[in-house]
């Protein structure tokens, strides 16, 4: 190992590349790196990889040394900054959502290093108490029913555009206190928002389409805002305002519109291509199926399994504020450093036969790192969990099984998002 200088091809430089066979298992592709080099710099790439579990958590945790202002990328912080700069110039939005409307960064939450995301989580963690997340459950047990009952009617189905994300984002719709007809509007913010997202080849004319999608999205919420603020109700927007008003800082509106949409974005697509890998393998697993239909406590440890070796986000970006030795690697100030959290969730140091799903594991949940980790693991986890296992019994209890029609589907081409792009299935009653 050296200690300067850019290390040898190690196998991860086709994920970021976007080749196609690299994203059908991203995480495969680091594990040269994790066994060998797991705190290695890329010349092809121009950042650092850390791809063991000790050294992930240990960046994950370190939130002084290691910001999260560009945890997709700089790419993305400037792609970000000029749609929020150009939909600013609009004279309506500034109207509707006042003279400020553009001023604030949008540095929340994931985008937040403490003191400020201490501020933020608690904000959000406050209005995902397990009491709210618990008062919606009957709403979202009805809208996966209604969800599985359209299934019902089809022979076949294209499981991911037609059941994993409209489902997904309804249950978004439900906690937003939104009526279900929304859920294509709200799709059409999300893909555009994740468009954006590990995927460096947007042209400058799509780019200029997403400014419309940044200013259509604000002046909607902005105007949601004003109305829960003026008429609470039990939804997650009226909680945040309510909350966010009681504070000795609220946050402004800028930054409100960016809880709603890091919650509108995350909370949909993490879940949708995560279900959707579910799905994938079950199709090639019949007998899983089989052991949650007779037992449908069995779709927890399931899950578990699949959210750690299948991850849904592959990893995420951090910049180095101030230089540091890392595994005996040298880092400067200025710095990016991608965190593979598909590579760690199968170290063998800590999971044994990392590649096996062993549903009889124990403690998966506590040592993946699949939702991220250290101050900034995912506040809306209990949520997702729930709607993922609440449709996974919903799907399991309806039908006797599921089948893949045709060959392996692609996978997305993203190397931050991992799962099919496509997933053509049948469902067997």
């Amino acid at each position: 190992m050296t200690t300067l200088g850019y290390d040898a091809d190690l196998g991860y430089e086709p994920v970021f590349q976007l080749e196609d066979e690299a994203l059908k298992c991203p995480y495969e592709h680091f594990r040269t790196a994790r066994s060998s080099c797991p705190v290695s710099f890329s010349g092809a790439l121009g950042f650092w990889v850390v791809s063991d579990h000790k050294h992930v958590l240990e960046v994950l945790k370190d939130t002084v040394t290691f910001s999260t202002k560009e945890m997709l990328g700089p790419q993305v912080a400037r792609e970000w900054q000029m749609l929020i700069d150009k939909a600013a110039e609009s004279p309506e939005a500034k109207q509707i959502i006042g003279a400020d409307y553009g001023s604030s960064p949008r540095k929340t939450l994931l985008f937040a290093d403490p003191p400020a995301h201490t501020k933020h989580r608690k904000l959000i963690t406050s209005a995902l108490s397990p009491a709210a997340i618990k008062s919606w459950e009957e709403r979202i047990t009805e809208t996966a029913g209604h969800y599985v009952d359209t299934l019902a009617e089809k022979s076949a189905v294209e499981f991911v555009t037609d059941f994993a994300t409209p489902y997904t984002m309804a249950v978004i719709a439900d906690i937003l206190g939104l009526d279900r007809a929304l859920v294509p509007r709200l799709l059409g913010w999300a893909e555009g928002f994740n468009s954006m997202v590990g995927n460096p080849n947007l042209t400058e004319s799509e780019l200029d389409a997403l400014v419309n999608v940044r200013l259509s999205f604000d002046m909607f919420f902005a105007e949601l805002i004003t109305e829960r603020r003026a008429n609470p109700g039990a939804d997650l927007i009226s909680r945040v305002v309510v909350i966010n008003d009681e504070l000795d800082e609220p946050l402004t509106t800028d930054e409100l519109l960016m809880v709603l949409q890091l919650t509108l974005v995350g909370g949909s697509d993490t879940s949708s291509t995560a279900l959707a890998k579910m799905i994938e393998y079950l199709a090639a697993h019949p007998a899983q199926w089989e052991t949650m239909r007779a037992d449908p406590k069995a779709i927890q440890p399931f899950m578990d399994e699949l959210l750690r070796t299948e991850s849904p986000v592959q990893g995420m970006f951090r910049a180095v504020t101030r230089d540091v030795e890392l595994d005996g690697r040298q880092m400067k100030a200025g710095d990016v450093v991608w965190v593979s959290l598909g590579s760690a969730n199968r170290d063998p140091e800590v999971f044994p036969h990392p590649d096996d799903k062993d549903v009889t594991r124990k403690g998966t949940a506590g040592r993946f790192v699949a939702f991220g980790g250290g101050p900034h693991v995912c506040p809306g986890s209990p949520l997702t969990r729930m709607e993922l296992r609440i449709v996974l019994e919903k799907l399991t209890g309806r039908f006797a099984g599921v089948a893949l029609d045709g060959a392996a589907p692609p996978s997305k081409k993203s190397f931050l998002f991992f799962g099919p792009a496509h997933l053509p299935v049948t469902f067997h009653s």
